[in-house]
């Protein structure tokens, strides 16, 4: 098969693997936002690529779960780098994420730089986990991506009341008898996730926008976390088919950024039109 009603097969393939990684990290996304930790991700979006370098050097392999594999040991590590040095030192929030970004990203552009120098076979092209390279996916690495997109959909699904509730009143949450610990760290392990799994689409360096901007843009519709995760999943949906379409149609243009961009266009419209935290809702309703 080489298209369907006129579009071409490779583009429906990466059609379908960013807008189910849009969804899902749009869901997952939301209990960064609430949790006030949306700059987690970018820590460990940021060490993916030293993961991914890793992989490859230690396997030799370039298939796709290979290297998303050690992105996602890379991603995991980083997010309990900085988890010790906030429980271990008196360094504040953003400071341990710039420490543990910058480390990270440094040691993944030192081994990336070093395979090119010494001209490893085989190395070349894993400089575009940087800004996402959709155009090489196959049929099978779109599968991949779907089941893991899938699995951490189900899994927020299942644990949807917990995780709510430690997102809100952790306190609350431990005086009850749940281990918020536990919890917390199975969804910083789900924003790893789906962190991972966005990089074909948009990059180490780009990945965290699909986990922070849609829900940023959903929490503006609304109070109800369920229908936050629907807005949020639909969004990053859109975003992704969005940027694929746009870098269909226009030649050169990068799929990855393009994604982005259409995710903060779409984070404009939400806070400017929203009924009740809308910049035009605000302005009216003193005349009101």
């Amino acid at each position: 098969m080489t298209a369907f009603m006129g579009i071409p097969y490779n583009t429906l393939v990466v059609a379908a693997a960013v807008a189910a990684v849009g969804f899902a990290a749009g869901v997952v996304g939301c209990f960064g936002v609430l949790r006030r930790r949306a700059l987690a991700g970018d820590a460990a979006s940021h060490a993916t690529l030293a993961g991914v370098v890793a992989a490859f050097l230690v396997t030799g392999r370039r298939d796709l779960p290979t290297l998303l594999a050690g992105a996602f040991v890379a991603a995991v590590a980083s997010l309990g780098c900085l988890v010790l040095i906030r429980r271990s030192t008196r360094t504040r929030d953003d400071a341990a994420t710039a420490l543990v970004l910058s480390v990270s990203f440094g040691v993944g552009i030192a081994l990336l730089s070093g395979l090119s120098a010494r001209g490893i076979p085989g190395a070349g092209g894993l400089e575009q986990f940087l800004l996402g390279h959709t155009a090489a996916l196959t049929a099978a690495d779109a599968v991949t991506l779907a089941v893991v997109s899938l699995v951490v959909v189900l899994v927020v699904c299942a644990g949807l009341k917990e995780a709510t509730l430690v997102s809100f009143d952790p306190a609350f949450a431990a005086a009850s008898g749940w281990p918020v610990g536990l919890i917390d760290y199975a969804l910083v392990a789900l924003v790893a996730a789906m962190v991972v799994a966005g990089l074909p689409a948009a990059g180490a360096v780009l990945v965290t926008a699909l986990v922070v901007i849609p829900p940023v843009a959903a929490r503006q519709w609304t109070d109800r976390v369920p229908t936050m995760l629907v807005l949020a999943g639909a969004i990053g949906c859109a975003a992704a088919l969005g940027g694929v379409v746009a870098s269909a149609l226009v030649p050169r243009l990068a799929t990855g950024p393009t994604i982005v961009l259409v995710a903060a266009a779409l984070f404009v419209v939400s806070a400017c039109f929203a009924p009740e935290r809308g910049w035009l809702a605000r302005c009216v309703r003193p005349e009101r």
